[in-house]
C-alpha cells in the first residue's frame, strides 16, 4: 500500500467520525428545563380516557419535548380538568375566605362563581381571587331584586344577627324593616330609573356579571312572593337591565323559580339561569315564608324553550347537592325531564352546590346514581363545560396544548366508579403541582 493511499484512508476515517460525532450531538435533543412531563397518565378527553402524557411550562399545556426537565410519574391516575361551580355564596368576605378555599382546593373545584355576596365583604378579599394557592372566582357582586324581595330578607337577617331560621322566623317584622344590606348585598329595583341609578351603583364596585333575581315572575302583579311582591323584579324590567349590562360588556344571571321565570330570562336574552325550574322542594314546611306547592305545569320546560336555550346558548345551572337532598319523586322526576329536554336541544348546562359550605362531588356521585346524568356527560359537564362556562374568555375546561395547566386525578376510573371522584390523589394549579 503506498503512503499516499494510506493517507487518503486515513483521511477518510478521519471525516466520516467526524460525520458520526456530528450525527450523535444531533440525535441527542437538549434537556427542556421549563418543562414537567407528567407521564403514563390517562387523560379525559369529553368522552373517555385516553392513554398519553401532560406536558407543562409557564403554567400552560404545551407539546412533549423528547426530554423534559423534569418527570412525573402518573401511572394509574385519571386527570380531568378541575371542577367548577357555577352558582355558590362562597368567597363573600374575609372571615371564611380560607375556609371556602381550601373547600374548593381541596376537592378540586378550581372555579367558583359567586351569586350574591356584599361588595363590602368581597371588597376585602378579590385581590385574592386568582392564583396557584387560589380557587380562581368570578363575582356579581349585590344582586338586583324587587322591594321586599329575597335575597333581602337572608342579608338583613344576618346583618341583625339572626342566623338561625327559627330566630328568623321570630323575628320578620324587623328583618323587614331593615335596610342595613341595601346597595350592598343587593339592590331594589322598581323603574327602569331605578335600573339605571342602581346599576350605576354596582358597577363601581367592578362586578364580573350581573345577578338578577325573579319569583314567579307571573305572579308579580299580585303582590305575591316569598317575602313581598313577586319575590324579585318586575319581570317586565328583565329585558332593559340586559341590555344595559351588555352596555357594560356584562353577562347577566337570572334566578328562576319555575318555567315563567324561565321564559322571561329567554326573552330577556339572559346569559345564564342559576337553577331549573323547581329545583328546591318548597312543600315540606307549611310554615315557611318560602312555602309553595309547586305542580308540572309549572316546573317543565317545553321543547321549543329548550331549543331557544339551545340556538341562544343560555347556560342552565344544575343545583346538584339537591341530588343528594331526600325530594318528592316529583321534583326528581321533573327535573331529569328537563334536563334530557335541554340535552336534546343541545342546550349547555353547568354544575353548582349553592348551599353554603358544601362543596360539589357528594351531589355529582348523587347525580350519576340516581340516574340525572350519565358518567360521561356529568364529568364533562362538571370538568369541562362548567369551568368555560363561568370564565368564558379563557382556556379552561381542556387539557389540550395551550390549555391552562390545572387539572386534577383521581386513583381509579370515574366512568367505571363515579365515587372515585370523592378523593383526589393529583392536583396542578396554573401548573404548580400540590404536594
Amino acid at each position: 500500500m503506498s503512503h499516499r493511499f494510506a493517507a487518503s484512508l486515513s483521511v477518510i476515517a478521519l471525516l466520516t467520525a467526524s460525520c458520526q460525532a456530528v450525527n450523535t450531538s444531533e440525535l441527542s435533543p437538549e434537556v427542556a428545563e421549563d418543562v414537567t412531563r407528567f407521564k403514563n397518565a390517562q387523560v379525559f378527553d369529553g368522552e373517555a380516557f385516553v392513554a398519553r402524557d401532560l406536558c407543562v411550562s409557564d403554567a400552560l399545556i404545551v407539546d412533549c419535548p423528547s426530554l423534559a426537565g423534569d418527570e412525573v410519574d402518573v401511572s394509574g391516575t385519571f386527570i380531568t380538568p378541575p371542577f367548577g361551580d357555577a352558582h355558590t355564596h362562597h368567597f363573600d368576605g374575609p372571615y371564611t375566605f380560607e375556609w371556602h378555599t381550601g373547600l374548593g382546593l381541596d376537592t378540586g373545584a378550581f372555579y367558583a362563581m359567586t351569586m350574591t355576596a356584599p361588595n363590602s365583604g368581597v371588597a376585602q378579599i378579590r385581590d385574592r381571587f386568582r392564583g396557584a394557592d387560589r380557587v380562581d372566582v368570578a363575582t356579581s357582586l349585590g344582586g338586583i331584586t324587587g322591594p321586599e324581595s329575597h335575597p333581602a330578607e337572608i342579608y338583613e337577617a344576618l346583618r341583625l344577627g339572626f342566623r338561625s331560621y327559627e330566630e328568623q322566623l321570630a323575628n320578620v317584622d324587623k328583618i323587614r324593616a331593615s335596610k342595613l344590606s341595601a346597595d350592598n348585598a343587593y339592590y331594589i329595583v322598581e323603574s327602569e330609573e331605578d335600573v339605571d341609578a342602581k346599576l350605576a351603583l354596582l358597577l363601581e364596585a367592578e362586578p364580573d356579571h350581573i345577578k338578577i333575581y325573579l319569583r314567579h315572575s307571573e305572579r308579580y302583579s299580585e303582590g305575591w312572593g316569598k317575602w313581598g311582591p313577586g319575590g324579585g323584579i318586575d319581570p317586565d324590567l328583565a329585558p332593559y337591565i340586559t341590555s344595559r349590562a351588555r352596555e357594560a360588556g356584562l353577562r347577566t344571571a337570572f334566578a328562576v323559580s319555575n318555567v315563567s321565570d324561565f321564559e322571561v330570562s329567554l326573552v330577556a336574552g339572559a346569559d345564564l339561569v342559576t337553577h331549573l325550574p323547581c329545583y328546591q322542594d318548597t312543600e315540606q314546611d307549611p310554615s315557611s315564608p318560602y312555602f309553595d306547592l309547586d305542580a308540572a305545569e309549572e316546573c317543565l320546560i317545553t321543547k321549543d324553550q329548550a331549543q331557544r336555550a339551545g340556538a341562544s346558548g343560555m347556560v342552565s345551572t344544575l343545583i346538584v347537592s339537591e341530588w343528594e337532598n331526600d325530594r318528592p319523586q316529583k321534583y326528581d322526576d321533573w327535573e331529569k325531564q328537563n334536563i334530557a329536554q335541554l340535552s336534546e336541544a343541545g342546550a349547555p348546562l353547568a354544575v353548582a352546590v349553592d348551599s353554603y359550605g358544601r362543596t360539589l362531588t357528594k351531589g355529582l356521585i348523587a347525580g350519576v346514581e340516581e340516574g340525572f346524568l350519565s358518567a360521561p356527560d356529568l364529568l364533562r359537564i362538571s370538568t369541562m363545560d362548567t369551568p368555560k362556562a363561568i370564565f368564558p374568555d379563557r382556556t379552561v375546561g381542556c387539557l389540550d396544548v395551550g390549555c391552562e395547566a390545572s387539572f386534577i386525578g383521581f386513583n381509579g376510573d370515574p366512568l367505571v366508579d363515579i365515587n372515585v371522584i370523592d378523593e383526589l390523589n393529583l392536583r396542578v394549579k396554573d401548573g404548580v403541582l400540590f404536594e
